[in-house]
């Protein structure tokens, strides 16, 4: 991820935001030889046909941010901004950078997120990241395995970001899709990177007997953006 410029956030006209995606993204960047290495042997499989999921040592990224990129987040905050999205959903919190994005339009839109993570520690710092920004009004973070803390809600999702593991994805997105409006959007970030891991959500939503559109967009990195239209 290179250099992250202030006006990367302009858009979300909110200088304690800012200011917080700021000194994150500048956080994340200390990261990123440890993230090149780690890649590099795999460096053809993440652009070509993609990295299974079961292949990765999951407790690499205990403390990674693995954040998506400016672009990725202003894109989905204009667009849960034009959906006057309420209730949004978010799988895989980490640090919290894309939380903050979500938070912002949740708050713009008299919203709420409600985010899972799995990780203890992510937790308590991610709310700390939304208490800095003034966001804590609008986010609910769940701590613990999304597979079981969802069972405890029956909201109503008009918008939705899967960033957690990959291979669980498609687990996920079939505890709450009976809760997605007519109109949702999904976001599914690293599609290209992880695709095998992907595929099974993938055939799903691009099948559109499912009741759904869905292609992959290329802002910075593969993003498969879905609406419910059924």
């Amino acid at each position: 991820m290179a250099k992250v410029k202030p006006e990367l956030f302009e858009v979300l006209n909110d200088p304690k935001v800012e200011a917080t995606l700021a000194r994150l993204y500048k956080e994340a960047l200390k990261q990123g030889w440890t993230m090149v290495f780690h890649f590099l042997p795999k460096i053809f499989q993440y652009f070509g046909k993609g990295i299974d999921w079961k292949t990765e040592n999951e407790s690499f990224y205990d403390d990674k941010y693995t954040p998506i990129v400016p672009d990725q987040g202003t894109f989905l905050y204009m667009q849960a901004r034009a959906l006057k999205a309420k209730n949004i959903f978010e799988f895989g919190t980490s640090y919290g950078i894309s939380t903050l994005y979500l938070g912002k339009a949740a708050k713009d839109n008299n919203g709420q997120v409600i985010s899972t993570e799995y990780l203890p520690h992510k937790v308590k710092i991610a709310r700390e990241h939304m208490e800095e920004a003034g966001l804590s009004a609008y986010v609910k973070i769940l701590e613990g395995d999304a597979r079981e803390t969802l069972k405890s809600l029956n909201t109503e999702w008009d918008f939705v970001l899967l960033d957690g593991w990959p291979d669980m994805v498609f687990t996920i997105f079939k505890r709450i899709e009976p809760n997605l409006k007519r109109g949702a959007v999904i976001a599914v970030d690293d599609v290209v990177g992880f695709q095998p891991s992907m595929q099974e959500y993938l055939d799903y939503v691009r099948n559109p007997d499912n009741g759904y559109l869905s292609t992959t967009i290329h802002p910075k990195k593969g993003m498969e953006f879905t609406i419910k239209v059924k």
